[in-house]
């Protein structure tokens, strides 16, 4: 294990990070919050120079596997952490911050914020920004400029109008919630490893594809750029469309972030409801489902014009027939109120957005829904979207496979004697293939179930949690869906702070395949 390349490479992200900071603190300073351009300027001033430090200690050289794992797994902490600063310092407790955070980078869209302004988008609490270090240190601005400018109430500056008295919004820390979901949907890692060339060909161990696929280029900076360039590709297009269909530039921004990343972040308290518009609710189906879908068919498409690539892909039709199969199942079994159409607009969206493991709704009362509604959301939570793409969960594929495989050994029962290949498209797929994502469905449940357990006794004493609550908390923040069932269904504000502790850990490993973290506890791993 060579420390001192990971801490290099470390050091770069943190800086990347910090620098891109920058971006919502211009959007607080347009917005007139200077609360929100302290936290920001500090937030990325102590992010760039600690990354900064970190590459004093490290050196630059070739990236092995080992090493590759342990940056995929500190990445993502070092960004939580880091990321979670402007949320410290305009007031939220720091669990609450590190959690809001971990849901953001994971493309989760869980959150623990429950308070809005009159215009119906998120607010920290009064109180605790009042209180906060960012406000202490503007006030302490504005004194000190006002003692200079004799006193004047209002100060201007060429930037930046400072009023005391202005309404508290947070329009720069809602742009950076929804920025992290943007910078995780195709993963910090390959974000960083696009523009890091001196990793040439090694560092296709960090782009850790979980498919038996094979990559669209021989080396990692080119599919990263390709893959970004669909990705962003698809955020202007859908904010174009947004646009079009009459949601201010602002929301359709933050609302791009987060739909192809299936992130489900919104910057009004009531999301999607909020709009109440059928023409917005399709926009978001296409692009969740496109979000959702491996980017190797779009790139298929968008390079190749070869429209049917989609249909000829097992993984996609069965994805569809899933999204399909479960909206019938909740629309048959009286899942939903109203008429016929009705049912279909509230239970197709929200089929579509669990099932992309987005996290968007259109309707609260999806909380009322029957049993049978329920347990087909925790199973669309579990199953996610397919490989290659933004979606969270165990993957389509990989239940593609198990159900192969499943059935080959049932074959071998009746034909002991036969060899039975196991294919994806005509193609073989190699029994360590097989191996792999049996140990990795076997792990996810064996994480899924303990961790249910552990919240079940972390919020025993906690009244609003049920079962269900704790089942569904572990199945969305694991498979990076965001809200879920029971006293979770909306935000995670009833859960004690142990039990959100869990929820993150749910949220990071989950995200991170589980392996990379399994691997850290391996003394092998750390051997030189």
């Amino acid at each position: 294990m060579k420390i001192r390349v990971v801490l290099d490479i470390l050091g770069l992200m943190l800086v990347l990070l910090g620098s891109l900071m920058v971006i919502p603190g211009i959007v607080a300073a347009v917005y007139k919050e200077p609360s929100g351009v302290m936290a920001l300027g500090l937030s990325s001033l102590i992010t760039i120079a600690t990354g900064l430090i970190i590459r004093r200690i490290g050196e630059k050289g070739e990236v092995t596997h080992k090493e590759a794992f342990v940056i995929v797994a500190f990445a993502w902490l070092l960004a939580t952490i880091f990321g979670a600063l402007p949320f410290i310092f305009l007031g939220l407790d720091e669990i609450d911050s590190l959690f809001e955070t971990m849901s953001g980078f994971t493309t989760t869209g869980a959150t623990i914020l429950t308070e809005s302004d009159l215009h119906g988008y998120w607010i920290i609490n009064s109180t605790a920004e009042d209180n906060s270090l960012a406000n202490h240190l503007v006030n302490t601005l504005i004194n000190y400029l006002a003692g200079i400018s004799s006193g004047f109430d209002k100060i201007s500056t060429p930037n930046l109008i400072i009023n005391r008295y202005a309404e508290n919004t947070f329009y720069g820390l809602l742009f950076w919630r929804a920025f992290t979901q943007l910078l995780g949907g195709m993963s910090i890692i390959l974000l960083f490893i696009a523009i890091l060339p001196h990793l040439g060909v090694a560092g296709r161990q960090l782009y850790y594809v979980d498919t038996s696929r094979e990559a669209l280029t021989p080396r990692v900076r080119s599919t990263a750029k390709i893959f970004w360039g669909i990705y962003l590709g698809f955020v202007a297009v859908q904010t174009m469309l947004l646009r079009a269909a009459g949601i201010s530039l602002y929301d359709s921004l933050c609302t791009s972030f987060t739909t192809i990343s299936t992130a489900g972040f919104s910057p009004l308290s009531a999301g999607i409801v909020a709009y109440d518009n059928l023409l917005i609710e399709i926009i978001l189906i296409i692009f969740m489902i496109v979000g959702a879908t491996n980017f190797i068919l779009h790139y298929q498409l968008i390079y190749k014009k070869d429209l049917f690539s989609y249909f000829r892909d097992p993984e996609f039709r069965l994805y569809i027939f899933l999204q399909a199969s479960a909206t019938a199942l909740i629309v048959l079994w009286d899942g939903v109120d109203g008429d016929l159409l009705h049912k279909i607009r509230l239970a197709g969206f929200h089929v579509v957005s669990v099932g992309t493991t987005t996290g968007f709704t259109n309707t609260f009362d999806y909380v009322h829904w029957s049993s049978t509604a329920n347990i087909v959301i925790i199973l669309l939570m579990l199953i996610g979207g397919c490989a290659g793409a933004t979606a969270g969960g165990i993957k389509v594929l990989r239940m593609l496979l198990v159900q192969k495989y499943a059935r080959r050994e049932m074959m071998k029962l009746l034909h002991p004697n036969a060899v039975i290949p196991i294919k994806l498209s005509g193609t073989p797929v190699s029994e360590s293939v097989l191996i792999s994502v049996l140990f990795f469905t076997i792990m996810y449940l064996i994480i899924f179930f303990t961790c249910t357990l552990a919240l079940t006794v972390t919020e025993s004493v906690n009244q609003n949690f049920d079962i269900l609550s704790a089942i569904s908390a572990v199945a969305t923040c694991m498979a990076s869906v965001g809200p879920g069932l029971g006293a979770v269904a909306l935000d995670f504000s009833k859960v004690t702070p142990l039990g959100k502790m869990i929820a993150i850990f749910c949220m990071y490993i989950g995200r991170m395949e589980i392996l990379p973290v399994m691997l850290l506890f391996l003394p092998d791993l750390w051997r030189k």
